[in-house]
Parts: C-alpha cells; structure tokens; sequence
C-alpha cells in the first residue's frame, strides 16, 4: 500500500500500467500478480471509504484488474489472509519482497491522470480518447476499416494501399476540422492531451522507430521510457486517436510481412534470426515513414491557407504541454546493429504497392498520390 500511494501514483504510474510491468518481470509468478492486483483494488477501496476523488479513466482501470485481485480488498486484513491462503509463510513473504523491490525501482513517469486523492492538476487529460460505448464518428470509422482491411488481406500491396488512404483521411480531417476553426474566428489551439503507449518484446527498438515515423507524420511528440519501455505521447487528442489506432495496426501488418518472409526459409535460417527479423522491422518502419509523409504531404498542397495559423497553434500548444510533462529530453542513439539484408527486405516489404486506386471506396475528384481524396 506503501509503495502504491507514496512512490507510483506520486511518480505517474497507473494502475494498468503497474500491472503490465509486474507481468514482464522475468521473477513473475502467479502469486505476484494475484498479490498486486489486490493490493491495487485495496487501495481503490481505500479512497473511497475516506472520500477521496478518483478519476473516471483510473477507475475504469481498477475494474478491469478486480477480475485477478482475490482474499476480499475491499475488507482491511486481506494481507493476512494471502499470507495464509498461501500455505508456505517463507515462500509468501518472499514473494512479496521481490513484489516490493521491484515496484521500488521502478522510474518515475510523466504524471498523466491525478492519482486518487490528490492535488495534481491534470487540465490536459482526457478521461479516455476513444469511448467504448459511444458510436465513433464517421472518419474514424472509415479510418479503421480501412486499417482492418490492410490488415487481414494478404497482399502487401493492397495493405499498403489502404494504410496510406487511411494517413490521408486523417490528415485531411485534421486540414477539415482547422479550417472550420478558422472560419468561425477562432485561432485558439485545440486540446492537446498525452497517452501512454507501451512497447512490447521481441523487437523493443525497432518498434519504438515505427512509433516515431506514425507520430512525425502526424504532428505529434514522443519520448520513451527506457527500461520499462512505455511511449509517452503528446498531441491534439484527436490526433492521438489516429496515432494509436495507426501503430497498432502497423504492428499487425509488419508482423504478417515477416510471417510471409519467413514461409519458405529453413528453421535456424539468417532469415529466422533475432537480428534479421529486428533489421526487417526498421527498413519496414523506414519506408512507412516516407509514405506516411507523402500522403500527408500531398493532403497539405491544397490546404486552405486559413487552416496553416491554427495547425500552427496546435503545435504550440503541444510543445507546451511535451515540455511540461517530459522536460528536458537526451537523443540516445542506438547501438544496435542491423542486419543489412533484413533493412532491404523490410524497405520491400513496405514498399511493393504503387499506391494506385484500387477502387477504394469514397473516390473524388481530389487525388492523394494516386489515392481518392475525402470530398
């Protein structure tokens, strides 16, 4: 409980986000995770027997971890009684010194959502980007069928398609909504927010060079977490919406580029090696990167000049909020090293579509880079 209130939420750890790290802890045994999530519902039910204000996102998370949490942490004693359930007392209390020295260590984080009972303020969050119970708009549904249907179909070259259509919806909504910001007088920027994006193994590294490319292409910042491995991102919130679907769908597509790569190599091959399949990740990133950027590029070149000021504050205003949350940032430079023939075959991979209309829904008389533009 110690730890819980007095170093994570202090230090901007969430309640999913502790899980998530408890999980990838190599010592991790099921009695860990059953012992942190009780302890975090215990904590829940603290704040809310003494009153305090818990923030809808930090609920909804606590509701998903009951489910593994056991011995009743709404009740007070419930240490005692996992001390108990567990049988061997030397073997529990083992278990929970690891638990603690691992939860100890952990670094401090950009602080997103205020932790229960607090006084941080937190004026940039938005309790949830995407509402699970709200019918998304329009575009965004278009968006995400459009990356469904780059992700399950077997061609690259049709996923290719769709993802890069799917780029360009999203830039022209954001071109779309600034423009009507501006016509109405209004140069104000919109509201900027922050989302945690965590980066799983295998390919740590490379990954975190696909996140980069979708957030440059579209207009937001990110820093890493070195160790734990979370993304810390900050932007217009719409924009993070399509930052996260995007790079959740990327990571779908690259990992069926590598399966297809992989079809016809012997087991033990250069082509089934760590090193290969990280390197195919980065010439795949790499490539996406350019294509995501002509795609936005090509919506910008019939942008309303009216539109150009308010993106412009946009930016401002999640410069503000990056430098706030984050601070001063290091470039740390990789050390990795690559294997070349995985960066060429990951930069075909992503690069075997023309990025012609193959008869996409929704075309017009307005083009982008072959691709039918949204009217």
């Amino acid at each position: 409980m110690f730890a819980l209130r007095d170093r994570l939420w202090k230090h901007g750890w969430q309640p999913e986000e502790v899980m998530r790290q408890i999980r990838r802890s190599s010592a991790t045994k099921p009695a860990s995770i059953e012992l942190i999530a009780t302890a975090i519902i215990a904590d829940a039910a603290h704040h809310d027997r003494v009153g305090n204000e818990v923030h809808l996102t930090w609920r909804r998370q606590n509701g998903r971890i009951l489910t593994h949490a056991a011995h009743d942490p709404h009740r007070d004693g419930w240490v005692a009684r996992w001390l108990a359930a567990a049988g061997d007392g030397a073997a529990a209390l083992s278990t929970a010194r690891t638990l603690l020295g691992d939860l100890v260590a952990l670094p401090p984080l950009p602080i997103l959502i205020p932790p229960p009972g607090s006084s941080v303020s937190c004026d940039h969050l938005v309790a949830d980007l995407v509402d699970t119970d709200a019918e998304p708009s329009p575009i965004f549904a278009r968006i995400r069928a459009l990356l469904a249907k780059a992700e399950s179909t077997e061609f690259p070259a049709e996923a290719e398609v769709f993802t890069a259509k799917a780029q360009a919806l999203m830039t022209e909504a954001r071109l779309d909504e600034a423009t009507v910001r501006a016509s109405s007088g209004s140069r104000s920027a919109e509201r900027v927010s922050a989302l945690r994006i965590g980066i799983d193994e295998p390919y740590i590294a490379s990954k975190q060079s696909l996140l980069h490319v979708v957030c440059e292409a579209n207009d937001v910042r990110c820093v890493f977490s070195r160790g734990v491995d979370l993304a810390t991102v900050v932007g217009p919130v719409q924009q993070l919406s399509y930052v996260q679907l995007l790079f959740t769908s990327l990571l779908i597509q690259v990992q069926a580029a590598l399966a297809a790569d992989a079809v016809a190599a012997p087991a033990g091959s250069r082509i089934r090696s760590r090193r290969y399949r990280s390197s195919f990740i980065v010439g795949f990133a790499t490539r996406i990167g350019e294509r995501l950027q002509a795609a936005r590029s090509a919506s910008f070149e019939t942008a309303g000049a009216d539109a150009l000021p308010v993106l412009a504050a946009d930016d401002r205003a999640t410069a503000e909020l990056f430098d706030r949350l984050v601070g001063r940032t290091t470039v740390i430079r990789s050390s990795a090293k690559y294997d070349s023939l995985g960066v060429q075959a990951g930069t075909i991979a992503a690069d075997r579509a023309s990025l012609r209309d193959a008869g996409l829904e929704g075309s017009s008389a307005r083009r982008v880079d072959g691709l039918p533009r949204a009217g």
